[in-house]
This record gives C-alpha cells, sequence and structure tokens, in this order.
C-alpha cells in the first residue's frame, strides 16, 4: 500500500503509534470520525526498522505520538518515526501533547519532514487531523505550499546555551525576521559542518529554510553549509 498508487480513501487503515492506552483510544475515536480505520500499536518495538517492519504495506497513513519511550526501551522520538514514514511515501502526522515544548529541539531536528504538527486536546479534532493527513500526502507526492517550500539563505549563529535536553543554538535567519531568534539543536549544525558546538557561536551559515512559515515553531532547517565571508568594511 502506497500513497503514489492511490490517494487515501475513507475506510483506509491508519496506524496509531501511542504508548499510553487512553492517548490511543482517544486518537482511534478521531481516526474514526474522520472515516478511517484505527489500526492500533500497543507494542512500540525498540527498533525503529522493526516499527516500520510492522506496519508498511499493511497501513495507508500513521499518526504517531513524540515522546514513546516512558515505561519501554524506545530509544526515538515520533518526530522521526513521523519523518521517516514521510520519507518512505507513507503519508504521516505527527500528534502530541509536546507540540509546544519540544518544537524548537527533537522535533525541529526532523521538521523539514513534518508537514504539520498537531498539538493534543487543541488540534484533537477529525477536520485537524483530515487536513494534516491531507498536507502529509501532498508533500509525499512533491507538491508543498508556499509555507514549506525550502529556500537557500544565510543564517547567524548568536548564541549557544543549555536547553532542556539539548543545547540549542539561538539562529537569526535575516530572510524571515531579522528580529527573531530562533532555536535550533546546536548538535544539527554542528554535525552538518564537522564543527565542535563551541566554535559555532558568530559564524555565518546557509541553510535550506522554508522562510514563509507564518510562526517559528513551523520553521525547518536543513543542509547546513559555510555561508559567505562577511564584506569588508562592514
Amino acid at each position: 500500500m502506497n500513497v503514489l498508487d492511490r490517494p487515501l480513501s475513507p475506510g483506509d487503515p491508519i496506524a496509531i503509534i501511542e504508548d499510553e492506552e487512553v492517548n490511543r483510544r482517544a486518537t482511534g475515536w478521531i481516526v474514526e470520525e474522520a472515516d478511517f480505520t484505527p489500526v492500533p500499536i500497543s507494542f512500540i518495538p525498540t527498533s525503529l526498522d522493526d516499527l516500520f517492519a510492522e506496519i508498511e504495506g499493511k497501513v495507508a497513513a500513521v499518526i504517531c505520538d513524540h515522546r514513546l519511550g516512558r515505561g519501554s526501551a524506545v530509544s526515538y522520538f515520533g518526530a522521526e518515526v513521523v519523518a521517516k514514514s514521510n520519507r518512505r511515501k507513507i503519508p504521516a502526522v505527527l500528534l502530541t501533547s509536546y507540540a509546544n515544548s519540544d518544537e524548537n529541539s527533537t522535533i525541529r531536528r526532523w521538521r523539514s519532514e513534518i508537514p504539520m504538527l498537531l498539538s493534543r486536546g487543541q488540534d484533537s479534532d477529525p477536520d485537524r487531523l483530515a487536513e494534516a493527513l491531507n498536507f502529509a500526502e501532498e508533500e509525499c507526492r512533491g507538491v508543498y505550499t508556499e509555507a514549506r517550500k525550502p529556500y537557500r539563505v544565510i543564517v547567524r549563529v548568536r548564541d549557544c546555551r543549555y536547553g532542556p535536553e539539548e543545547v540549542v543554538a539561538e539562529c537569526v535567519v535575516t530572510a524571515w525576521q531579522p528580529r527573531t531568534t530562533v532555536d535550533v539543536p546546536a548538535s544539527m549544525i554542528s554535525d552538518s559542518l564537522s564543527m565542535p558546538i563551541s566554535e559555532l557561536v558568530g559564524k555565518r551559515l546557509s541553510a535550506e529554510v522554508n522562510i514563509y512559515a507564518p510562526t517559528a515553531g513551523e520553521l525547518y532547517f536543513r543542509d547546513f553549509r559555510m555561508g559567505p565571508g562577511v564584506p569588508a568594511g562592514w
């Protein structure tokens, strides 16, 4: 079953990857109200490959929570599941209670392949779910809204600091909002450039960024490179 074979249709099976039973049931009701068939995943494998082996070819789309490791040995986040599912052309949506707290760290790392992020409670309704699945399906087909298209722009690292889970880089994207800093996991940048995090501050880089995103939480960053030097006399 592949999104490129045919569009999502009423009754299609949708995998629900959620480690808490109460949330699994709640999401199942939303899926049913959206006219799809819920397929709850009650046991989440420790390996991401094993997870995809369980669902690939058996479901038409995926809805996943973000923090999956509570009380288990799962070492990956739902954002990675959603990103890699969309990469495999299985439309996927991230639905989580941690949308706001994790959007600048573990979610930002995979945001370029998460077409829409849904906040549990606020976005827990069938219309929003259907909209999110439609966005994911369109991007699997290579169709992007203007707010999701990437542009190569200059990104300046103004500072680095310890966040709740990891070091984040405070970045300025002049082509988006020149007076606003956006938090990005510092390791995303340092790993791309093979540069220690301690040397990032003050660097002018280039990256692919969706600069028409309406909010900071919807920005994504990918393919960091060293940027041009500062012109003489600046």
